[in-house]
C-alpha cells in the first residue's frame, strides 16, 4: 500500500515530465449548440453556420469555455487515478485561448506534470500544464489545472503512461 505522501512524492519526482497526448475529440455543431443552450451564449459565430461562414473564421467555432470544459475529460486518460478515492477540479490558472476551434475540428490534450504536494483536509494537490491542440498542431487553449484528490485506503503507486520528455517522443513536434 502506498501512502498519500508517497503518491505526492511520486508525482513531484515527475515534475516537468510530459505525460503524452489524449485521444482525439471531434467538436460537433451539436456539442456547440448544446453548450450554447446550457450557457445561454447563442452568438451567431457559434450557432449560426451561415452567418459564421461569412465571419472571420469561415465557419462556426466552439466557445472557448467549451474547449476549456473538455480539459478534465481529455486529460483523465493520461493519468492513472486508480489510487484516488475522489477528485475535485480546484483551480485553472494562466488560461489562454490561443486560436479558435472550428466546428468539425478534432482536438486533443497534452499534459505535463508541474508538481504535487499535500494540502489541508487530507488532499493531495496535483498541478498540470495542459495544452489543447487542434489536429493541425496549433494550440487552441493552454492552462494550468490544479486538482485535489483523496487517496484510497488500498492505494498503490500510480502507473504512468509517461513516454518521456516531449522532445524524445517520435510524435513530438519541434
Amino acid at each position: 500500500m502506498a501512502t498519500q505522501q508517497e503518491i505526492a512524492a511520486w508525482f513531484q519526482e515527475r515534475a516537468g515530465v510530459h505525460c503524452g497526448y489524449s485521444g482525439w475529440f471531434e467538436i460537433t455543431q451539436r456539442d456547440v449548440d448544446s453548450f450554447a443552450d446550457l450557457t445561454r451564449d447563442w452568438q451567431g459565430i457559434h450557432v449560426d453556420p451561415d452567418r459564421a461562414a461569412a465571419g472571420p473564421f469561415g465557419a462556426p467555432v466552439a466557445h472557448g469555455f467549451l474547449v476549456l470544459s473538455l480539459i478534465t475529460y481529455l486529460t483523465d486518460s493520461l493519468l492513472d487515478l486508480d489510487w484516488s478515492e475522489s477528485g475535485l477540479n480546484h483551480r485553472l490558472d494562466r488560461v489562454r485561448f490561443r486560436a479558435p476551434a472550428v466546428v468539425g475540428a478534432r482536438v486533443r490534450a497534452g499534459v505535463t506534470v508541474l508538481g504535487a504536494r499535500m494540502r489541508p483536509r487530507d488532499y493531495l494537490e496535483l498541478v498540470l500544464a495542459v495544452t489543447v491542440e487542434a489536429e493541425d498542431g496549433g494550440a487552441v487553449c493552454t492552462a494550468e489545472q490544479t486538482r485535489l484528490y483523496r487517496t484510497r485506503a488500498d492505494a498503490s503507486l500510480p502507473r504512468f503512461p509517461v513516454l518521456g520528455p516531449a522532445s524524445s517522443r517520435p510524435d513530438a513536434r519541434v
